[in-house]
């Protein structure tokens, strides 16, 4: 979803840079902000104010692009940042579950932000005469101002507090991340979690408390933003345990439907109406698999060319494929990196099935409600005979 409401700016270190359809509303704010709430207002302070904001995010991208590139330093891929109006969002194919390698991607962000303040900090006093300026007048008055000297003293501080915010000890904040690594040092990494965790949740209730008292509304939500966000990363950490180890002959679908390149697009469409299957494996005259016709693909080429255009030209070639023994995280990540939804399961040469997003994410609501007991009671698929 995030992919499909933004564009893309530009290409830096191979990472793509792209800005979500919401960023519009963070501009809008920023325009109103300095156009009608602040004085003197009118057309000029709404166009200081896009640009203000504009600015805030060349430190955001930054702050991603540091993370991302101490990741690439591991050999992580870095698919995209995304530009949201929270902030940005480094898509990376993993999270290193080393101590050290989690510790020094998660302080990167933050530690650039702190550089950059040292380095304003350090032009300041050409910027601005301390000598007719007190600490109050800075902050109740010089940082407001329409003028170069505001932009750069509001931009100084404002990348401070990005930098002591993101340092808060709360998942999905990088000082949550950087306190699980520091405590995945002395203790397991899924205790650790655990803890990190319920410390986070601790975070956002005080600032919900506080938010409640008097620090008002935005308080609250961003207080819901890191308790949502601390809850959901226990239980992705969770999940990946198991995936970890899961082998994919424990939860391959052998039961699938397969598409024919002689077939059109409405041939398969119509089988959509009796099966939950999205993704269908395309097998030559042969047998041999040929390609992946998915929903999507499915669904704009009939929009553009009609029910009889051919499987052969709208399937995706490009497709990986896992075998029987791979983990299942292995085929998570190779469905990550391909965008699929859904990969060909392919041993000894012989399609087996697929396993989808859906086939994971219920293996591990079982085994979460289960236990790994579960597992016992599952039938291993092996490879067909090949005729």
């Amino acid at each position: 979803m995030v992919m499909r409401l933004s564009a893309r700016l530009f290409r830096v270190f191979g990472i793509e840079v792209r800005i979500h359809a919401t960023f519009i509303f963070i501009v809008a704010y920023f325009a109103y902000l300095w156009g009608v709430v602040e004085e003197p207002g009118g057309a000029w302070g709404a166009l200081y104010g896009v640009l203000l904001v504009v600015l805030l995010f060349v430190l955001v991208v930054i702050h991603e692009l540091t993370h991302s590139r101490v990741a690439q330093h591991y050999g992580i891929n870095v698919r995209d940042i995304t530009l949201l109006p929270i902030g940005g969002i480094s898509s990376m194919e993993e999270i290193p579950q080393e101590p050290r390698k989690e510790l020094a991607i998660s302080i990167a962000g933050p530690l650039s932000n702190v550089v950059l303040t040292l380095i304003m900090l350090a032009f300041l006093p050409l910027v601005i005469d301390w000598n007719s300026l007190s600490f109050s007048d800075f902050f109740g008055t010089v940082i407001l101002e329409r003028s170069f000297v505001g932009a750069y003293s509001y931009l100084m501080v404002t990348n401070a507090f990005l930098a002591l915010f993101n340092l808060l000890p709360a998942f999905p904040l990088d000082g949550g991340r950087v306190f699980r690594a520091l405590l995945a040092l002395r203790m397991d990494r899924a205790r650790a979690t655990r803890v990190a965790v319920r410390v986070g949740q601790a975070v956002a209730v005080a600032m919900a408390v506080y938010g409640f008292l008097g620090g008002g509304i935005f308080l609250i939500l961003v207080a819901l933003f890191i308790f949502l966000g601390a809850q959901g990363e226990g239980g992705q950490d969770e999940g990946e345990r198991h995936l970890s180890n899961l082998r994919v002959s424990q939860v391959v679908n052998p039961r699938v439907h397969v598409a024919r390149r002689g077939q059109t697009l409405g041939d398969v469409a119509a089988r959509l109406f009796h099966t939950y299957q999205e993704d269908f494996p395309v097998l030559s005259g042969h047998g041999e698999l040929e390609g992946i016709l998915t929903r999507d693909r499915l669904i704009a080429e009939l929009g553009r060319h009609g029910s009889a255009y051919p499987v052969a030209e709208a399937m995706r070639t490009d497709f990986p494929t896992v075998g029987l023994d791979d983990t299942v995280q292995h085929a998570l990540r190779k469905m990550r990196e391909g965008r699929f939804k859904a990969i060909p399961i392919v041993d000894k040469g012989v399609l087996v099935g697929m396993l989808s997003l859906e086939d994971i994410a219920e293996v591990v609501s079982l085994l979460s409600a289960g236990g790994k007991d579960l597992l016992g009671r599952v039938s291993v698929v092996k490879a067909p005979e090949r005729k």
